[in-house]
């Protein structure tokens, strides 16, 4: 997406729909918004611009690959495939429906559908209020929204610029916020150009020598990727992945996989049942010579119910032991990568420790980073450049993002049980802190992870973005 189409400057007085985020969810939701419901006047709100949808992928470089096969990637619930077909009308025959292809490909069918939405704007079309108008389309917002105060039958949105804009709803889809640089309490003494706590930003990979070591913090799917990057841009150094689990995400299966089938009275009986439940279906999947990721494949339908029934307890027990486990297994990446990434550490240009940063100095090639291993000893690595990939913030009632932090504040919102997202109902609608729904706001994405667990992937956000739309468009058609 064109980032000249993000404007910092003056806000619009109003609008029926207001959407926080540029990101796959907010885009969509437009998109949504334009094709089925014209006529009404949206603003699109982005605090980071980027050329892609989000970070995920307005961050990438031609090479990084999905971690969802390309026939699921459709934009919209209705055609789950339109990804894979849109491949085959702009590249014919080079993808496979069960590839990984470069995120890259998908933020340019992410561009083709934004820009078909917008070019359906245009014309006399019904206001939300059922005048007739010619309507401007969206406007594109690089503007910060620090507060929203929902009244009577609108939103009040207050910006960090001094702006309001009132609305008739508001859709937030922010992703998660981001969390501190795991180094952020003790980094004074050394200089910050050597220091990279967005692994996104322009300058993260920029200046470092191609023989230099670099530690990244972290070993999940970022950290893979930066890894990669790292490598096509000719740096031949060592890279230590530092990780509290010391552990790579775990490979699709090769082709098709076949789903597990479970009974979902056994996994809603808690977390150790549910273990001891995915076990057996994956043992009993290798026994037939068929691939174990098919037992955590077939629970995608499952497991926001099964969340759902576990008491608070059982939640925070799969959080405490389970959740590492499930997050190499769920999240999982293309083969051909960690082929690479084996390669390279028996050659021994890559090593994983398991450990987390006790502190930084300065030493002879940039930094010095102290280790705290799991076993108590502290080791001391060298690097020229510390990458953050550590993920965003666990949980949200200490955040330090604007919005967030007001909304949970004023009691606009509240947080789930865990304190890991933002409670909502089955729609999606903010639960305020009487227990009551904001019938005018609604969120969408990895913020309503403690209620569903589930809602990162696109398969799960395009189907919270129709709902939440389709439940504006009928708030709106009362007004």
């Amino acid at each position: 997406m064109d980032t000249a189409l993000w404007k910092a400057g003056s806000l619009p007085r109003e609008c029926d729909l207001a959407i926080v985020g540029g990101g796959f969810g907010g885009l969509t939701a437009m998109a949504r918004a334009l094709q089925q419901h014209c006529g009404w006047r949206i603003l699109v709100l982005e605090r980071y611009p980027r050329s892609g949808p989000g970070i995920a992928y307005g961050g990438c470089d031609s090479h990084h690959l999905l971690n969802v096969p390309a026939s699921r990637m459709g934009a919209f619930p209705e055609d789950p495939a339109a990804f894979h077909s849109w491949l085959e009308r702009t590249q014919p025959g080079r993808f496979a429906p069960s590839d990984f292809v470069p995120r890259a490909l998908f933020a340019a069918y992410m561009d083709e559908v934004v820009g078909d939405a917008l070019a359906s704007v245009g014309g006399s079309a019904p206001t939300a209020v059922g005048a007739s108008a010619r309507l401007p389309p969206p406007t594109f917002a690089q503007h910060v929204l620090v507060r929203a105060e929902p009244i009577m039958r609108h939103v009040d949105l207050l910006f960090g610029s001094g702006d309001a804009v009132r609305a008739g709803a508001l859709l937030m889809a922010p992703g998660l916020p981001a969390a501190r640089a795991p180094w952020h309490a003790f980094d004074e003494e050394v200089p910050l150009d050597l220091l990279a706590p967005d692994p996104w930003a322009a300058n993260a990979l920029q200046g470092i020598a191609p023989d230099a070591p670099v530690v990244i913090v972290g070993s999940g799917l970022t950290a893979i990727d930066i890894v990669s990057a790292l490598r096509r841009r000719g740096h031949s150094g060592r890279i230590t992945l530092l990780s509290r689990s010391g552990r790579l995400p775990l490979p699709h299966a090769d082709g098709a996989a076949t789903n597990a089938e479970y009974d979902r009275a056994l996994l809603a009986r808690g977390a150790r049942e549910a273990l001891r439940t995915v076990r057996k279906a994956a043992k009993e999947l290798r026994a037939r010579n068929l691939p174990w990721q098919g037992a955590l494949d077939g629970l995608r339908a499952l497991t926001t119910p099964v969340w759902s029934s576990w008491s608070t307890k059982e939640r925070m027990r799969f959080m405490t032991h389970l959740r590492p486990f499930w997050e190499i297994h769920r999240h999982r990446a293309p083969r051909v990568l960690l082929d690479d990434l084996a390669a390279q550490q028996r050659s021994g240009s890559l090593v994983i420790v398991r450990g987390s940063v006790r502190s930084l100095r300065c030493g002879p090639q940039g930094v010095i980073v102290t280790v705290n291993s799991g076993s108590g000893l502290r080791t001391d690595l060298p690097a020229a450049r510390v990458i953050n990939c550590a993920g965003p913030a666990q949980g949200v009632r200490n955040t330090v993002d604007p919005l967030i932090s007001s909304l949970l504040q004023s009691g606009v919102a509240t947080t789930d049980d865990l304190g890991i997202g933002l409670h909502t109902d089955i729609d999606g609608r903010l639960i305020g802190n009487e227990g009551k729904a904001q019938e005018r706001i609604y969120l969408v994405g990895a913020l309503r992870r403690g209620d569903l667990w589930e809602s990162t992937a696109v398969p799960e956000l395009r189907m919270q973005v129709a709902k939440a739309v389709d439940g504006i468009a009928a708030l709106l058609r009362q007004a």
